[in-house]
């Protein structure tokens, strides 16, 4: 048995399936997807990032606002950046 790896474009990964499913049964023994490294260690990185948010939340380390103190900041971070540079 051999085993081969291909790389497909994004768009034309639905027709590739199309021909992979066609094929007369038993001709492919395993068939899986990997994506790519830069999506695999994008999702790695996001992952650490969030879980550390969470952890944060939990252990009380990071503020949580309501929507109406956030939209109270909010509002008063654009005015201090519209008066300060409002003679520029």
């Amino acid at each position: 048995m051999r085993t081969v790896q291909l790389q497909v474009e994004d768009d034309n990964y639905e027709s590739f399936l199309t021909i992979i499913k066609s094929l007369k049964e038993g001709m492919v023994k395993n068939f899986s997807v990997k994506e790519s490294d830069a999506v695999n260690k994008d999702f790695e990185q996001t992952k650490v990032y969030f879980h550390k948010c969470l952890s944060d939340i939990e252990n009380g380390n990071t503020q949580l606002l309501s929507q109406e103190q956030y939209t109270n900041q909010m509002n008063d971070f654009k005015e201090n950046l519209k008066s300060k540079y409002a003679n520029n």
